[in-house]
């Protein structure tokens, strides 16, 4: 094959925006959402282990900032489950950045889940006992969410799994797409459940933008207010525009999000719409944890194309993952949209790529070269942190 170079995108800070609020700065303008704080002292919510988020320097400052008040952490991890290993790691990280903290991890699935508002959704009892809340979370572009951001470290990284599921089960809809916000069932969801738990006690907000673990931007507020806040600059720093639709886009998945398929699958979903129909995706992800959760490989060894995944779950009923499933088989169906997908992993065996309706192979040449694609004749772009950064077409 030509070795013709490939265009590459990588996420960074933009030169042409104007400086951006210091990371103090941003936990000041938090903790002033929540002045007088009150003497029970403060619940901080924080993502996950499976997110970059740094909130430990959150912690320091908090530390710095307020003395020696009661602090308590709930990490924020929706639906996903950690072994003790992983919370003891992650813990002790924790509290090295905030000595005296208590942490509690959220169950989606435990007994004790409790009512946000009379009608409303159901969360974690630390959301209702806390006098104040402060969530730290980080803008990066979201397949269906629009954003991610602190806004969902509140809501959906607390709430029960029936809650989730239902807010989730809109990802379905073609409105749901990266960068987009207004018109997003999945944001206005979010956004009706944040301001539910506002209207009950004072919720700050510490969002940061970042570049794996470099953080490049922070602000603070309520919490939809420094989601829209760091908006223009999170698009600047996480969406490349193309003209056209390319012939294959090559898309790289590391750190937390290339431990498994399932979370790896945010790369493709991420620039799926910036590859032709019928041409070629190639992702690269160590998925040293496999494929990942066990329902998403369920439904795709019981429905190999398209329609037979849809008609599944209009029958079943939508599981929480189901969308990446029917998406996943949109993508690949030759009947949809005939993209032919590859993957290099190290983790994943044939058979799991078979599962997925991907091709292994032993690098992005090889698969570009079976998939018919020649660098020197079609237009081919690498993305890296695909995560995170998303291709846009047009102008």
């Amino acid at each position: 094959m030509n070795s013709t170079p490939i265009e590459t995108f990588s996420p960074g800070r933009p030169g042409g925006l104007p400086p951006q609020p210091a990371l103090d700065q941003a936990v000041d303008r938090a903790l002033s959402c929540l002045s007088p704080l009150p003497p029970a002292g403060l619940t901080v919510l924080v993502n996950d282990p499976q997110r970059h988020t740094d909130s430990l320097a959150v912690l320091r400052l908090l530390c710095e900032r307020l003395g020696s008040p009661p602090l308590r952490v709930l990490v924020a991890c929706g639906s996903h489950r950690f072994d003790q290993a992983a919370r003891q790691c992650f813990e002790a990280s924790l509290r090295e950045a905030a000595p005296l903290v208590t942490v509690r991890w959220h169950d989606a699935r435990a007994d004790d889940l409790v009512a946000v508002g009379s009608r409303g959704w159901r969360g974690h009892p630390w959301l209702l006992d806390a006098p104040a809340l402060l969530a730290v979370g980080s803008v990066e572009p979201h397949y269906f969410a629009g954003f991610t951001g602190a806004h969902k470290t509140a809501t959906i990284g607390c709430a029960a799994y029936s809650e989730i599921e239902s807010n989730h089960a809109h990802a379905l809809s073609s409105d749901c797409r990266p960068c987009r916000l207004d018109g997003n069932p999945i944001h206005e969801g979010v956004r009706s459940m944040i301001r539910s738990l506002e209207a009950l006690r004072p919720v700050g907000a510490v969002n940061l933008v970042q570049a794996g673990p470099r953080v490049l931007a922070a602000a603070g507020g309520r919490p939809l207010d420094a989601l829209r806040e760091l908006e223009p600059f999170c698009r600047e720093c996480f969406t490349r525009r193309i003209d056209r639709h390319v012939d294959a886009v090559i898309v790289q998945a590391d750190g937390p999000l290339g431990r498994s398929f399932y979370q790896a699958d945010k790369a493709i979903k991420n620039n799926e719409w910036a590859v032709r129909d019928g041409g070629v995706m190639v992702l690269e992800a160590p998925c040293q944890d496999g494929i990942g959760q066990d329902a998403f490989v369920r439904l795709l060894r019981e429905a190999p194309t398209w329609r037979q995944a849809a008609d599944l779950v209009a029958r079943q009923g939508y599981r929480l993952g189901d969308h990446k499933s029917v998406r996943l088989r949109y993508l690949t169906d030759p009947a949809c949209r005939g993209v032919r997908a590859f993957v290099v992993s190290k983790g994943l065996a044939q058979a799991d790529a078979a599962v997925l309706g991907l091709t292994k192979a032993e690098s992005a040449e090889q698969a570009l070269e079976q998939g018919g694609i020649d660098p020197a004749r079609d237009r081919v772009l690498r993305v890296q942190d695909a995560g995170n950064l998303c291709l846009v077409v047009g102008c």
